[in-house]
This record gives structure tokens, C-alpha cells and sequence, in this order.
């Protein structure tokens, strides 16, 4: 049995028509306003713009003829058929006056928006069965509902069990490994499932996998002496507040803990090192690319910039168009062009060197002297509207991109972050990662299994159990749970686009995760109070960075002699040696195409 959609096909097609002819009707009418709803202008839009009413009008008509067509292949109105008679409604409406079209053009956008999701509601027809009965001829089927007395008889179970303590489990069991993870009960529930299938049997080790509905809770358990054996989902800056603390393994003391490193970016490791060791393991990664709307680029005659000279060039145009490219955050622009946030010992900020500022300038110049928005409240939006036809966004857009805004579906692409040329010609991409979606795993140092949560974190980190959960989670619960693993072996057979999936590998092999130290927390506040100063309170770019050195100093100063590191003249006794990464990671190389 399967589900066609072959008398269907033909609506979609026209549906999709539908929204081609509307976006083109939105640039066009983007060209003759510039982007601006002025309300104190007054149109002649058939003058105007000539051939934009009667197109409009012409749309109307087709969707007309294509509600009818859907009704007689379904037999009956819909919901869909519905929908469609609100569209030719909103258009109707416009075209009664249609010289105030210009006064809100947001209005094809929201139109765009109404098709796609009617189209995608028609073409996603799963076809869903509970169960077969295969019964003998002449004989009745099984009963579906239990009896009176089957759930009087349950009832009085479920009584009874509720007097017992939920404590009283598993996580008592000094036989079971337990394993802490920090995200929804879906994720739970499927990883207890995988290890039940998988794990416990291939290792004859039991797991139990609870829900941590917050990962401040993993500090007062810690106190008490409960906290778990294995932690799951950590944000990427729980694993060094730990280590500094004695609070998690050293991941390093492991004997083949490098064959675990050689699997993931070297530059993904890099909030997880301290004194010389390892305390966590990379568990996804989520970092950013350059999206771009090919029609958009396409009318400008514009193409996608590799460089940050390329955008610089490309910038008059877009805003001469009423558009712009996003606002970009340090941990994307500042590492490629020089700047160092840490000196390698770790005993002060690497930002007092010639290169840091320069690329700092480089930063505040981007609205300074290039009058890119010094900030955006929704990408997404403005993407789809076409007022950012260009610019970085982390991968959650791309998803929402995908799922959100199907009347974009072809017209828009993704590439790597634009990098700075070197005088040999490469192209130098290097950044950091949005630590808000960067999460690890850890075993915690009071474990007494450390060998058997070492072996669970193998497992767990694995290709085919990292891609097996992906997957899973996805075709469960959808698009959107799509599992930013941080082992490329199994990222690259989740289904992304072929396309896409070549710029985000060709961003991967940049990435460079900023190194942590005792007081680093000072770092991000610092160097945005330092943007504010320079780009809206107008002070000179060297003073404003210097007056971040000076801060960011003195914390880290004060808590490395607090760990030690620093005596307490304020000499430095033992450095952090810090991993230096000079070069792109090669273990993409066998993914990507020549």
C-alpha cells in the first residue's frame, strides 16, 4: 500500500506558479519603492509599474481555476480549497486598491507565506496505519477495549505503585551505570531505548538515563554527592567550570583517548582543555554559515562574495536597494582577521597585539564605515521579506528556513562564512562556534564506573549510534530536531542537500572554538562593551579595546592566582599552555568535492 500524489500534481505545479509570479511581483515592487512604505506618497501603480495590476489580476484568476480543479479531484471542498479562496479574497482585495499596494508591499510577502503552506500541506499525505489483523474467515476480530473488570483491576495496580518511591529505581543500583542527560524527554527516552538495544548487550553494562531539566541543578548535586556518572547535553561552558574544580575526568588519562580526539575538529575541543587535559567530549556543534537568496542576487547582479572585500563592494549596491547584510558577532569575524583572545600561557588577553587591533577597527568598521545595522531582531524575517537577501546565520536558520518559509523552496542557498585573503592566495575562514547550541558530554570525577563510562561515551559518540540517533530523532519528531552532531562520519549522512551540505563541510574545516581559562567569562562582556563605546558612543577604537584589555586582565589575573597559576607577586608559576590550531582540519577532505 502506498500513498500517490499523481492527480495532485498538477495543483501543486500551479501553486507553485503562483508564488514564483508573487515573489517577482514583490521585487519588482521593492525596485519602486526602495523598501520603503511611504505613506505620504501618492501611486499611480498602473503608470507606475505597468503590467503589475493586470499580472495580479491574472494570478487571481489561476488560482481560482486551481481551487476548482483541487475540489474536483478530492470530490468536496477542503480545508486547502479554503485556504485558497482566503488568498483570492486578500488578492481581490489589493486589486480594489490597487494604488495602496505600495503603502504596505509586506502584504505579498504574508501571501507568499499563506500558498507555501497550503502547497505543503497538499503534498505531505502520509499514510498512517496502527495495525493489521490477519483473522481466520467466519471468525470475529480481537477486542480493541478492555473490560470492566481489566481496568478496575489495573486501576488498583496503579494505586499501589504510586506509594512507591520513584527514588527506589535503578539510580540505587550500584550495577547501572547513570547516565544524567540535559534535554527534552523525546531525547531521553530514545537514547534509553538505543542503549537497551545496543549497548547493554554488546557490553554487558546497564544504563539507566535520567532527565536533567536544568544543568544548574548538576552543582547542588555535585554538593550532595549524587551527581551522576555520566553527564549528557552540558552547555559547552559547564565542562571547564568543572575541571577547574576537580569536578570531572581528565578524559586524557584514557589510553586510547586519541583515537576518541581524531574523530572530531581539533578546533572543537578547545572549551573542554585545561592543564593539559581533556574534560569533556565535543557532543554536536553548531556553528555558522552565510545564507543568501539567489533572486534577489541574481536581479542585483550580484554574486556570492568569498572575501570580506567582496562584501565590502557588494554592500553600496544592496543598500542602494534599500537592503543590507546582517550585523556579525566577534566569534565569527574577529579570529580570521588576527585577532588572539589568550596568550598561550593563559595568564592575560592576547588582544594587545598590533593584529587585535586591526581586526577589532575591522569589526566597528562594518557599521561605522560600511553602514551594515549594528543590530537585527529576526533574521529569518528578514530574510524572507528580502530586506537581508544576504548574510550569517547559525544552522537553526537553516531549519527554520526549510520548515517556515516554503515559498523560499529553490531560491536560496547557504556558502561558507567570507574569509580574508592571505598573500599566497587561500582563503583564511576561521571562527568560533554559537556556544548557545554547543553541548558536551563528561564523566563526573566521583563516579566509581569510570571505565564503564568511558566505554558508554565511545559508544555514544560513535558514527553509527551518533547517525542512528539522528535519524531517528528526525523521522519521529521532524525536521526540526535535526541532530548537530559533532562527528563529521556521521553528520554527513543525516539529509541535508548535497550542495549545502559542501559549504557547511568547507566552513567545518575553519572552525576554531575559543580556548577557555580561570576569569574567560570577562571576555564576552568586555569586548561588546567595546563595540558599544566605539560604534554608538563614537570613541576611538584603540581606547575603547584597551580599556577591555585592562578589564579582561585583571579577572584573569585575579582568578588564575586563585588556581594557582599566578603566586601571589603576580608571577606566573605554571602556564596553561593553551593548544595553539593553525591550520584547517583535513578529516573533512574525504567528504568534500574536488
Amino acid at each position: 500500500m502506498r500513498v500517490t500524489q499523481a492527480p495532485i500534481v498538477p495543483i501543486v505545479d500551479e501553486m507553485n506558479n503562483a508564488m514564483e509570479t508573487l515573489i517577482k511581483l514583490s521585487a519588482d515592487l521593492r525596485t519602486l519603492t526602495g523598501g520603503v512604505d511611504d505613506i505620504n506618497r501618492t501611486w499611480d501603480l498602473k503608470k507606475d509599474l505597468p503590467g503589475f495590476v493586470e499580472q495580479l489580476e491574472e494570478l487571481n484568476n489561476k488560482l481560482t481555476a486551481t481551487r476548482e480543479l483541487l475540489i474536483k479531484v478530492n470530490g468536496r471542498p477542503d480545508a486547502i480549497s479554503q485556504g485558497l479562496v482566503t488568498v483570492s479574497k486578500d488578492i481581490e482585495t489589493l486589486l480594489k486598491y490597487p494604488d495602496e499596494i505600495p503603502y504596505d508591499a509586506g502584504r505579498l510577502n504574508k501571501l507568499q507565506g499563506k500558498l507555501a503552506d497550503l502547497a505543503k500541506q497538499l503534498s505531505s499525505q502520509p499514510l498512517q496505519l496502527d495495525r493489521f489483523f490477519i483473522v481466520p474467515a467466519n471468525q470475529s476480530f480481537p477486542k480493541m477495549e478492555a473490560t470492566i473488570s481489566e481496568k478496575i483491576e489495573g486501576s488498583i495496580i496503579n494505586f499501589f505503585n504510586s506509594f512507591v518511591s520513584s527514588k527506589k529505581s535503578d539510580q540505587e543500583d550500584g550495577q547501572v551505570l547513570n547516565v544524567w542527560m540535559n534535554r527534552g524527554r523525546d531525547y531521553v527516552n530514545l537514547l534509553q531505548n538505543m542503549a537497551d538495544e545496543s549497548f547493554t548487550p554488546q557490553t554487558g553494562i546497564k544504563v539507566k538515563v535520567n532527565l536533567l531539566k536544568d544543568d544548574k541543578l548538576l552543582l547542588l548535586m555535585n554538593a550532595a554527592g549524587i551527581a551522576p556518572d555520566v553527564g549528557i547535553g552540558l552547555p559547552h561552558d559547564t565542562p571547564f567550570d568543572y575541571a577547574i574544580r576537580n569536578g570531572v575526568y581528565n578524559l586524557k588519562q584514557f589510553p586510547d583517548f586519541e583515537e576518541m580526539y581524531d574523530q572530531f575538529a581539533p578546533g572543537s575541543w578547545m572549551p573542554y582543555y585545561y592543564d593539559g587535559g581533556y574534560y569533556a567530549v565535543p557532543e554536536t556543534q553548531a556553528f555558522s554559515v552565510m545564507f543568501y537568496r539567489k533572486d534577489i542576487l541574481k536581479n542585483l547582479g550580484l554574486s556570492v562574495p568569498d572575501t570580506w572585500d567582496d562584501v565590502y563592494r557588494m554592500l553600496p549596491i544592496l543598500q542602494q536597494n534599500e537592503m543590507n547584510f546582517t550585523p556579525v558577532e566577534h566569534s565569527i569575524f574577529l579570529q580570521m582577521h588576527g585577532l588572539e583572545y589568550y596568550k598561550q600561557d593563559g595568564s592575560r588577553t592576547g588582544l594587545s597585539s598590533e593584529k587585535s587591533f586591526e581586526a577589532f577597527k575591522a569589526w566597528t568598521e562594518l557599521q561605522n564605515k560600511y553602514g551594515i545595522d549594528q543590530r537585527s531582531d529576526n533574521f529569518v524575517q528578514h530574510f524572507r521579506d528580502g530586506s537581508y537577501p544576504i548574510g550569517i546565520a547559525d544552522l537553526n536558520a537553516y531549519l527554520q528556513l526549510s520548515v517556515a518559509a516554503p515559498e523560499l523552496n529553490g531560491v536560496w542557498g547557504v556558502a561558507p562564512i567570507p574569509g580574508v585573503k592571505q598573500e599566497d592566495g587561500t582563503v583564511v575562514r576561521w571562527t568560533g562556534g554559537n556556544g548557545g547550541d554547543q553541548f558536551a558530554s563528561a564523566i563526573f570525577k566521583h563516579t566509581k564506573k569510570p571505565q564503564e563510562s568511558w566505554e558508554f561515551l565511545k559508544w555514544w559518540m560513535s558514527a553509527d549510534v551518533q547517525e542512528k540517533y539522528g535519524t531517528d530523532l528526525e523521522t519521529l519528531n521532524g525536521v526540526t530536531f535535526r541532530w548537530y552532531t559533532a562527528n563529521v562520519d556521521a553528520f554527513v549522512k543525516l539529509p541535508w542537500k548535497e550542495e549545502d551540505l559542501q559549504s557547511i563541510l568547507e566552513q567545518w574545516r575553519w572552525f576554531r572554538e575559543v580556548a577557555k581559562v580561570p576569569g574567560s567569562y570577562y571576555m564576552e562582556r568586555e569586548i561588546k562593551n567595546a563595540w558599544t563605546r566605539t560604534v554608538i558612543g563614537g570613541e576611538n577604537y584603540r581606547t575603547s579595546l584597551e580599556t577591555a584589555i585592562k578589564e579582561v586582565d585583571r579577572e584573569v589575573q585575579r582568578k588564575m592566582q586563585e588556581f594557582h597559576f599566578i603566586d601571589a607577586n603576580g608571577k606566573l608559576v605554571r602556564s596553561l599552555n593553551l593548544p595553539v590550531i593553525t591550520k584547517p582540519w583535513g578529516g573533512v577532505d574525504k567528504y568534500v568535492e574536488k
